[in-house]
């Protein structure tokens, strides 16, 4: 009990009153959600905008007819579905529970022909009604309603011609209903990705809909991505939570919002040109932290199927009349997210030396500082774990463990505190020691504070030197007592590896790389989460050593591939579009 106390106490003193007040507050006002129904539902409903806005990104096909009913797709697999969708989807292991949040965000209405959109979400209007019992827990709360409402706006704007006039006159009630209830009950006890999603559906509102309320969602849209851009969007263009996923989801956010110029929504002009300038530094960092593969590095939590692909963004960011970035290969650095790393063609290595997160929001943060992915010949070769579920559980606290990244471990601690689903007590700081880049050399060299409450406060310290094809890693202890260290490199599943002692050679297709230790290495089973609840086993190799061992190293070196293809041919050097 003291323990848990002490816990809290650590969480709590890192997060602004406000926020916690707003908590409080929140939670009182969706127990008390049902009392609004008629009042929300019977205020009039605002008249559409002259111009609609119009989706920017190509339909996803997440639902399809099948055998009298639905098949239903997510990155980790499908479901079949009835033709009349159980929206309360009964389980509640954490895998159900994703499911039904994924349900009710409703984004697989996109690729759906007219007549199953009506239908679905006709049948969603009558069988979810706000003073149904704790509608406030799925159906109604603020972050799957945020989504849902936009996707619906988005489609009754494509189809608009298509539809039946008393539909449309129906999910527009429903539209109004369920902006209003966000309206009251806006996630600024939370803000990051969760608030990027409010406002821009009061935003997508403002514009789809015309007259006072219309004017007044536009309003407080406007005031949250003011205060949010200068918030969560670092000088360096990396997102504040450092993770390479929630970065995406949040960039095409921020596109969709700039997009609705179109549809003449017109920000003031400081705040567009603050819109615009964190657009293209984001754009940038996103490919900074994307592998030749097209997927983004898998630190702190996040999947490859959660946003956009790097190359979808990128293409609306262009199309949107934004310079492309140009990404050149050579090192790079990110101090404000804190992500180092070297580009070549078809290589791309990747350091996590950052904070896990922003102090007052690290429920998304991993024991990962001085982690690293690594891709070269076009194919990953060390991997993040990734992550595999939200809930809280004894394997969510694994997976954001020290143990379980590409770091090193100290007397079998922890960089941070974790428990429970999305938090953490103490935390480390990182510090970044040195950076030396040009356009074929990375040296990087960090630290962090995560052991100094153990016996002399010890210190890891890791060095970085990469050039083409080539990583040396250089490990040390940094302390006057004794303590024990082990590192671990995950591979990806791809890759097939054979130990000798202090040798290995890893393969992955074409791609052969030898790595050499300066200390004898060994192989145990692992697994790879490149998606929520999606396992694929593979192998990590572990190295061990003590203070008295002094410094030790390890290369990885590439001694064999085949020239890097992409869809146009072997790649060369020169900027990074995609």
């Amino acid at each position: 009990m003291l323990r848990r106390l002490e816990r809290q106490f650590v969480m709590l003193r890192h997060i602004p009153p406000r926020q916690i007040a707003r908590r409080l507050e929140l939670t009182l006002r969706r127990r008390l959600a049902p009392r609004l129904a008629s009042r929300l539902a019977h205020e009039p409903v605002p008249a559409l905008a002259p111009r609609l806005p119009q989706p920017i990104f190509a339909p996803r096909m997440l639902l399809e007819r099948e055998d009298g009913g639905w098949r239903f797709w997510q990155p980790w697999g499908s479901m079949e579905l009835p033709l009349q969708i159980d929206w309360q989807l009964p389980g509640s292991d954490p895998e159900t529970v994703s499911w039904r949040i994924n349900l009710h965000f409703m984004e697989f209405l996109e690729a759906v022909d007219d007549e199953a959109f009506v239908a679905i979400v006709s049948d969603w209007i009558e069988r979810n009604p706000l003073d149904a019992p704790n509608a406030w827990r799925c159906a109604w709360w603020s972050y799957n309603l945020a989504i849902r409402v936009v996707v619906w706006m988005q489609q009754i704007a494509a189809r608009r011609q298509r539809l039946p006039d008393a539909f449309v006159a129906a999910a527009v009630a429903s539209l109004a209903q369920q902006l209003r209830f966000l309206e009251r009950h806006l996630e600024t006890d939370l803000r990051g990705n969760h608030l990027m999603r409010d406002l821009k559906a009061l935003l997508w509102a403002g514009s789809f809909f015309a007259g006072p309320e219309a004017e007044r969602w536009r309003r407080t849209g406007e005031a949250l991505l003011a205060s949010e851009l200068a918030w969560q969007v670092l000088d360096d263009g990396c997102h504040y939570e450092r993770s390479p996923s929630y970065h995406c989801q949040v960039l095409g956010d921020l596109l969709e919002i700039a997009s609705l110029r179109h549809a003449g929504l017109c920000l003031a002009a400081p705040l567009e040109a603050k819109l615009l300038a964190a657009l293209d530094r984001m754009a940038a960092a996103a490919l900074h932290l994307t592998h030749p593969d097209g997927g983004v590095a898998l630190f702190n939590d996040g999947g490859l199927g959660m946003a956009y692909k790097t190359a979808e963004l990128l293409e609306a960011h262009t199309r949107a009349g934004r310079p492309a970035p140009a990404v050149g290969d050579g090192a790079f650095a990110l101090p404000a997210g804190g992500f180092y790393g070297l580009h070549a063609a078809g290589e791309q290595l990747i350091v996590d030396c950052g904070p896990i997160g922003p102090d007052e929001l690290i429920g998304h943060g991993h024991g990962d500082i001085s982690s690293f992915e690594w891709s070269v010949g076009g194919r990953r070769i060390i991997v993040d774990q990734g992550t595999f579920q939200y809930n809280a559980s004894p394997e969510r606290v694994q997976v954001r463990s020290t143990k379980s990244h590409n770091t090193l471990v100290i007397d079998d601690a922890e960089q941070c505190d974790f428990y429970g689903a999305h938090r953490c007590g103490r935390r480390a700081r990182p510090i970044a020691l040195g950076y030396e880049g040009s356009a074929d050399r990375l040296v990087f060299e960090g630290t962090h504070d995560g052991f100094d409450r153990l016996p002399g406060r010890p210190r890891h310290v890791r060095r970085f030197e990469a050039t083409p094809g080539r990583l040396r890693i250089t490990d040390r202890i940094d302390s006057a007592s004794s303590h024990a260290g082990e590192a671990g490199l995950l591979l990806h599943p791809d890759c097939r590896v054979s130990l000798a002692d202090d040798t290995a050679t890893i393969i992955n297709g074409p791609v052969v790389v030898r790595l050499s230790s300066s200390v004898p290495l060994t192989a145990e089973p692992a697994e790879w989460f490149p998606d929520l609840y999606t396992r694929q086993p593979t192998t990590r190799l572990r190295y061990a050593f003590t203070t008295a061992d002094g410094e030790q190293s390890l290369t990885l070196q590439r001694v064999a591939a085949k020239p890097f293809q992409t869809a146009d041919g072997p790649t060369s050097a020169g900027p990074r579009t995609t």
